[in-house]
């Protein structure tokens, strides 16, 4: 059985609870479509000062924590599984239904619409590709007409459907997550690498760190509060030994969960820093000030934790690349 963990940011935020249903996955052989079903309802009568409850996609979830004051997430494998699912209601009254998508990052897509008010829609993300990282996949909902797709996978391919309470689909997209070009590889580096240690953005005072970190915000998909830049790029800290600021790399983990950061502060020449006894410390995140959660707070390290589809574990490659194309979360 798989525990999820919930911790919260110190700070209060304005959003809404989610209740969260999901099923089981089905994978198809013979058409090479792998693919998995959840619902959920936005719950739109009600405010609550903490921060979102993650929901996983998948079946391997079978019970999730309590946390006060906010609403507990289910999960059931009753219902057969056709596809990634995530539902809610909608807040806004029109006559046709417009379902966009964007690109945010190597793991992330956003999905906005339109819709009925007080009416349950189901999103469906499915991915024609044998692949079984879907079980990384997450639906972060920011509002009742915003969903983020995380714990997707770089230059890979997704259809996103859009569908009523009855089944019916009312519309669908087609989008693909960053495509990145390597500019090199670097070894693989053993041990216990899921050390994800932190720095507050307040302390990069002083030029080349202060120039790299302008224009990052708190990152608006996780409420990891860590600083995000312009390319969907972690802020952090790393090593000379794999570049200086502004360098930019794509982080592949031992589960298939792939993120992109970007080096705005240095920890010196070395490839990492000592951690925990036998950790191994190679990215160290720049979290916004009053952001830090209060779990990571705690315990040092963000990897600790699954975040919105941002599920750490030992890094198993890093590799520096181009700059991609600025984008908006």
């Amino acid at each position: 059985m798989f525990s999820q963990w919930q911790c919260f940011r110190s700070t209060e935020v304005n959003e809404m609870p989610i209740s969260t249903m999901l099923s089981g996955k089905l994978i198809s052989i013979g058409t090479s479509l792998f693919v998995m079903l959840g619902s959920g309802h936005y719950d739109l009568n009600q405010n609550v000062q903490e921060q979102d409850i993650a929901v996983p996609a998948t079946t391997q979830i079978t019970s999730a924590m309590p946390v006060d004051s906010v609403p507990r997430s289910t999960t059931t494998s009753t219902k057969p599984a056709e596809s990634t699912t995530s539902a809610y209601a909608e807040n806004e009254q029109t006559d046709a239904v417009t379902l966009m998508a964007a690109t945010i990052s190597v793991s992330c897509i956003k999905l906005e619409w339109n819709g009925d008010a007080d009416t349950e829609y189901t999103v469906t993300a499915i991915q024609n590709l044998n692949d079984d990282y879907v079980n990384n996949i997450y639906f972060a909902f920011k509002s009742n007409t915003l969903c983020y797709v995380t714990g997707l996978r770089e230059n890979s391919e997704y259809t996103f459907e859009l569908s009523d309470a009855d089944g019916n689909l009312l519309a669908s997209t087609v989008q693909r997550t960053e495509a990145v070009e390597v500019i090199e590889e670097f070894d693989y580096i053993d041990g216990w690498t899921n050390c994800f240690a932190y720095e507050r953005a307040s302390g990069l005072t002083r030029d080349p760190s202060y120039s790299a970190i302008q224009g990052a915000v708190p990152d608006p998909v996780t409420n990891t509060g860590i600083m995000r830049d312009e390319y969907g790029d972690y802020c952090c800290a790393m090593g000379t030994f794999f570049g200086y600021c502004g360098d930019r790399f794509l982080i592949t983990l031992e589960n298939g969960t792939q993120f992109t950061v970007k080096i705005c502060d240095s920890k010196g020449d070395r490839w990492y820093h000592p951690f925990g006894g036998d950790g191994k410390c190679i990215v160290e995140f720049i979290h916004a000030d009053e952001y830090l959660p209060d779990c990571v707070s705690f315990t040092g390290n963000y990897g600790s934790y699954n975040w919105y589809g941002l599920n750490f574990d030992n890094i198993q490659s890093i590799k520096k690349i181009n700059h991609g194309t600025p984008i908006k979360y």
